[in-house]
């Protein structure tokens, strides 16, 4: 669904920029743009990053952090 409509951002938006490392509002609003314009949708933004890090699995007890590799190819080309 949209967040914010100043810029279209949608919820996905706001929690893949949060998967990138983002934590407050004013981080997500410098990678995605949701919150960054008029705010009125700040409050959702921050409910989204609350939600989407509280989801976020732990680091193992062991200190070790396990990194996600990403393949990206542009629509259409196989």
């Amino acid at each position: 669904m949209y967040v914010c409509l100043c810029v279209g951002a949608t919820n996905q938006m706001v929690s893949d920029a949060v998967a990138a490392g983002a934590s407050t509002s004013k981080e997500v609003a410098a990678m995605c743009g949701a919150g960054g314009d008029c705010g009125r949708c700040r409050c959702t933004v921050r409910g989204i990053i609350e939600a989407t890090l509280a989801a976020a699995p732990t680091a193992p007890a062991n200190g070790s952090l396990r990194h996600l590799a990403l393949d990206i190819t542009p629509v259409g080309s196989h």
